[in-house]
C-alpha cells in the first residue's frame, strides 16, 4: 500500500479533493435541478464515501479517512454544483490524480482509487431516475449524458 506521507501536500490535497470533483460532475451530469433528486445523489455519494473508509485496498482506505479528517461541517461547499463545470473539473482532477498514481503508486492501488471513483459516479448517476425524453417517457435510471460522464470517467481512469 502507498502510504499517503509520499505525496507533497500538493499531491494529496489533488488526491483528496478529486473524489469530491467527481461527486459533483455526476450531481451535475443529469442537468437537473429537483432538491430531491439532489438529497438522493449526495446521500448516494455518502454512502460510498462511508464504505471507502472500510474498504478492503488500504490506499483508498487512507484516502477516505483523509477526506474525513480534512472536512469540517463548518467548511463544506453548499453550493448546489448544477452547472456544466463541475463536470470538467471533476474530468480534469481525475485525468491529473490518475497520471499522478500511475507515476509513484504501485498499479493496485492506482487501480483501486480509479475504480472507486467509477462507483462513486455511477452510485450517484443511479440514486435518482430521471426521464429522458420529455414528458411522456419512461424514467431511466442513468441518463445518456451520466453515462458519457461516466465512461469518460472511466477512459481517464483506465490510462
Amino acid at each position: 500500500m502507498t502510504d499517503l506521507s509520499a505525496f507533497s501536500e500538493d499531491e494529496l490535497d489533488l488526491i483528496t479533493e478529486t473524489p469530491g470533483a467527481v461527486l459533483k460532475g455526476a450531481i451535475a451530469a443529469d442537468g437537473s435541478t429537483n432538491a430531491l433528486a439532489f438529497l438522493k445523489e449526495v446521500t448516494a455519494g455518502a454512502k460510498v464515501f462511508k464504505q471507502a473508509q472500510s474498504h478492503d485496498n488500504g490506499f483508498v482506505k487512507a484516502v477516505a479517512l483523509a477526506i474525513r479528517e480534512r472536512v469540517k461541517p463548518e467548511e463544506e461547499d453548499r453550493e448546489v454544483p448544477f452547472a456544466d463545470g463541475a463536470m470538467a473539473l471533476a474530468l480534469k482532477q481525475t485525468g491529473e490524480a490518475m497520471a499522478l498514481l500511475r507515476e509513484k503508486a504501485p498499479e493496485a492501488d492506482a487501480d483501486a482509487y480509479a475504480a472507486w471513483l467509477i462507483t462513486l459516479a455511477t452510485q450517484v448517476a443511479e440514486a435518482s431516475k430521471s426521464k429522458s425524453g420529455g414528458f411522456f417517457s419512461k424514467k431511466v435510471a442513468v441518463t445518456e449524458a451520466e453515462q458519457g460522464f461516466i465512461d469518460d470517467l472511466s477512459q481517464l481512469a483506465a490510462r
